[in-house]
């Protein structure tokens, strides 16, 4: 089912959406980047870039006809020019925080979602291994359901941190991006619950339970090892779950964030009051150049603040990408251990084991 499974899965990622990351230090990559808006989050920032735009064409043009450079306008404006560094100084400082918190917050949805693969890997390694040295103890059934879970996660993980929409939207596009994984029964429960990968974890658990904790599995000390393992690796999954619920969740504080913006756009829009004498008409290229760049630091911190996206930029995590990975390997694993039990052979005497004639 993968050929209609992972289309679905990649469907809402466009092409320039993909990052190669091993292109990105080349002469062709550096050379095309540079006239680029598309991910450099723009149009969070035009209405700020607009008003200092506006600021600097309306005044330019007045110091032009009616002030000269030794008026006493322009040598006030001379003399608050050192005021004016210690606001542009404090600014920076003010952005540089902005923008690191919102890469650190990136980098760590990054480093959750990498432990969600780890859990994911574990669950289906360690019930196919399981199920291939004790195939009594350890049922296929089960081994099948936790490489459902392991493959099925990611897509309800995905679709949770894109945020809040229609309900029925994300269930056809979960019953789509997992088609044939689940039975008609679980599909059914899990497409219709509120948190599928809460309703997941769940399911991993109860398939656990209903292994280990009846029967005479209760009494075996491996098997009560490798419950733990298993249990371990699904109760895991919580852990990068609610790491990227709250990276989502929680913007920066309003306080800062408001008083970040107020201060840069006072600042900016007073660059050509302040420089315009000094500059003359090269007061609005210079202006409008310093407020892309500033507003552009702004920007950025913006795209990656909240790094999943249902409309996805290079910016935001390509958890299509970790889908389709996770869905890949864990086929292996099941074509490996099916090959592995077709192959094998009954057990001879030590040295035929070792292939040593008698």
């Amino acid at each position: 089912s993968a050929e209609k499974r992972l289309p679905a899965v990649n469907a809402g990622r466009p092409k320039k959406a993909v990052r190669a990351y091993a292109t990105d230090s080349d002469i062709r990559a550096w050379t095309s980047d540079l006239f680029r808006l598309d991910g450099r989050g723009v149009l969070n920032v035009w209405a700020p870039f607009s008003m200092v735009a506006v600021v600097t064409i309306a005044w330019t043009p007045i110091v032009m006809h009616f002030f000269d450079a030794d008026s006493e306008t322009c040598s006030a404006l001379s003399n608050a020019e050192g005021a004016f560094r210690l606001q542009l100084t404090a600014l920076s400082f003010l952005l540089v925080f902005r923008l690191n918190r919102a890469a650190t917050r990136h980098w760590e949805a990054r480093q959750l979602c990498g432990w969600m693969m780890i859990h994911c890997r574990d669950l289906a390694m360690s019930s196919v291994a399981a199920h291939a040295s004790a195939p009594g103890d350890f049922s296929a059934e089960t081994r099948d359901r936790l490489c459902e879970v392991a493959v099925g996660f990611p897509v309800a993980f995905m679709l949770h941190v894109w945020g809040p929409a229609q309900s029925a939207r994300r269930a056809d596009l979960f019953e789509s991006m997992c088609y044939n994984i689940f039975d008609a029964p679980t599909m059914e429960l899990l497409s219709s619950a509120a948190h599928r990968p809460l309703a997941m974890v769940e399911h991993a658990q109860a398939v656990l339970a209903s292994q280990f904790l009846s029967g005479s599995a209760r009494d075996n000390v491996a098997m009560a090892q490798l419950y733990a393992s298993l249990l371990h690796s699904a109760k895991g999954l919580g852990q990068p779950l609610g790491g990227c619920e709250r990276i989502q969740g929680t913007p920066l504080p309003y306080a800062f964030v408001v008083h970040l913006r107020s201060f840069l756009l006072l600042v900016l829009c007073g660059i050509p009051v302040v420089y315009a004498c000094d500059w003359r008409w090269a007061t609005i290229p210079l202006s409008l150049l310093v407020a892309f760049g500033l507003l552009g630091i702004e920007a950025a911190s913006v795209e990656c603040e909240r790094p999943f996206s249902p409309t996805p930029t290079k910016n935001d995590h390509d958890v299509e990408k970790f889908c389709g990975v996770l869905s890949r390997e864990v086929t292996e694993m099941l074509e490996r251990a099916a090959a592995s039990t077709a192959s094998a052979r009954p057990q001879g005497s030590p040295r035929d084991c070792f292939g040593v004639g008698s």
